[in-house]
């Protein structure tokens, strides 16, 4: 079974709210409506030169374009939370890097902190502080920050990240090289599968399913369920297995510190996996859970 959990992802309209305003849509705006390269010539064309404001910002007048500077696969929970506990402790963090392309501010580095700020309902202006380059230098030096920050992409976040700078096709080896944390050699690699792949280069978003389709071999997703639910057990084995290592025992007999530490990791998850906890509990456990409760 391939461990590509995109192969299984069940797309649900109600994990994605619709905007209700164009400012709205501005800021989580995904890239579904265009490609990574396609997104960069739009700012490039707006784009009139760097621009300065004010060293702060009302956080609803940031846009963030994640397919472009976001190269690290998603949003780590458990670093939002520490953010939020900064946040409460001492307000206003480090100012985030935006850029200015017309009256928009592009959100270049900072988006775990952007995250807790909204989590934490913030309502005061941000620290900002302004790049002056292109939006073409603003992917790379997104990259780089990240290669660099506390919080370091892994190895697929940086292969990844690369292979959206080869599909949007206006950098150097060198600089996709550096500013992914990759090699050339592997960069090179990813030139040649683009070559190959041709137009449909752009339609795989990892470089795991790119690299698969330019040696000729099909990934088949499928959306079966015992499948789907086969490779999920498969892929949770695997990490009990990697907490056991780590762990050993000492989750298990300490169950409220177990909990602590899984509410810090999971942040604003902690609900969903509640829900998806009590699937796993039999209905004689439900029942007595039920009972101590309404004994407190």
């Amino acid at each position: 079974m391939v461990d590509d959990p995109e192969c299984f992802e069940v797309d649900n309209p109600a994990n994605h709210p619709q905007p209700t305003s164009e400012k709205e849509a501005r800021q989580r705006h995904d890239g579904s409506d265009m490609s990574a390269g396609e997104t960069l010539r739009q700012l490039t064309e707006q784009f009139t030169g760097p621009t300065l404001g004010p060293s702060e910002m009302n956080l609803q007048d940031i846009e963030a374009v994640a397919e472009l500077f976001q190269p690290r696969g998603g949003i780590s929970e458990r670093h939002v939370s520490e953010l939020m506990k900064a946040i409460k402790a001492i307000g206003a963090l480090d100012p985030v890097t935006v850029m200015m392309v017309g009256k928009r501010a592009i959100l270049i580095d900072g988006h775990h902190r952007v995250e807790a700020y909204s989590a934490a309902k913030w309502s005061h202006a941000v620290p900002v502080r302004y790049f002056e380059g292109t939006p073409e230098e603003a992917v790379l030096a997104a990259g780089e920050a990240n290669s660099k920050a506390k919080l370091p992409m892994d190895n697929t976040d940086r292969q990844n990240f690369a292979w959206r700078l080869v599909l949007i096709d206006r950098h150097s080896i060198a600089k996709v090289a550096r500013a992914s944390g990759i090699s050339p050699a592997q960069v090179t690699i990813m030139r040649r599968a683009k070559k190959t792949l041709g137009e449909e280069a752009g339609d795989h978003g990892s470089w795991f399913r790119a690299r698969l389709a330019a040696n000729g071999k099909d990934l088949v997703c499928t959306r079966d369920t015992d499948e789907r639910e086969q490779w999920m057990e498969q892929l949770a084995d695997r990490y009990a297995d990697e907490l056991t290592k780590k762990f050993s025992t000492k989750l298990a007999l300490n169950p409220e510190v177990a909990a602590m530490a899984l509410a810090s990791y999971f942040g604003r998850k902690l609900p969903e996996v509640y829900g998806f906890l009590r699937e796993h509990l039999s209905e004689d456990d439900r029942v007595a859970i039920e009972v101590d409760n309404d004994e407190f």
